[in-house]
């Protein structure tokens, strides 16, 4: 039987993600406003990566980005709360700038399994909408992630991008 959980943030100045479960699946939509080819440039590149990922929720020690297909991929930071390291990786496996991004992706700190993150990014009238499904080993999994508070780091993160895309967007007018 599948079930679907949806969890919402409170409104603010920015767009919220919308995050939904459905067995050993994690669905992430998210639209930015910029186009296609910004969106994935500010979540690929590491120079933009540094300003977002974990935005407001530490310090990144580390941040590696060999895109392209069997590349590996590590991003880590000092969590303000508790000032532990956090790190997460995984391997790049179907790149197609700017649509498409298939990657693993594992939480370093524990023994965990692989997940397998598929996203698409779609533009249309310079907005892109961004659609992540993340599959896990199983629905205890989702419900631990959903249950660690990853809600609002990602929306945290995502606000940063939003900061990232204005100021590319800019340099590109």
């Amino acid at each position: 039987m599948s079930t679907e959980f949806t969890q919402h943030a409170a409104t603010g100045a920015h767009e919220r993600a919308t995050i939904t479960t459905s067995g050993p699946q994690l669905v992430i939509t998210r639209a930015f406003p910029a186009s296609a080819d910004l969106v994935f440039e500010a979540m690929t590149n590491p120079e933009h990566i540094r300003r977002w990922w974990g935005a407001g929720h530490g310090t990144m020690t580390t941040c590696e980005v060999d895109l392209r297909v069997g590349g590996a991929w590590h991003f880590a930071q000092t969590a303000d709360s508790s000032g532990e390291e956090v790190s997460f990786s995984g391997r790049y496996k179907e790149i197609e700038r700017p649509g498409h991004l298939v990657h693993t992706e594992r939480f370093d700190n524990i023994d965990s399994p692989y997940s397998l993150v598929d996203t698409t990014y779609v533009e249309h009238e310079g907005t892109t909408t961004l659609r992540a499904v993340i599959t896990y080993d199983s629905p205890e999994t989702v419900k631990s992630v959903i249950d660690s508070g990853m809600e609002h780091g990602l929306q945290s993160s995502y606000d940063a991008i939003d900061d990232v895309l204005a100021e590319l967007a800019a340099a590109q007018s």
